[in-house]
């Protein structure tokens, strides 16, 4: 009896403990910038035809 009534006290302590902690949810990511794709586009598709040219 008395085990079970420390692992049960021990439960609410821990219980207690990590919801006193006031962990919320982060906020949204701050999104990244996409500079640089029209030019990574734009050379994807000068290989593409500079490959499908030579065929």
């Amino acid at each position: 009896m008395n085990k079970k009534y420390y692992m049960i006290l021990n439960a609410f302590i821990a219980n207690a403990t990590i919801l006193a902690q006031g962990v919320t949810f982060p906020d949204e990511p701050a999104q990244a910038p996409i500079g640089g794709l029209g030019l990574l586009a734009a050379g994807g598709a000068a290989l593409a035809y500079k490959k499908l040219r030579k065929k």
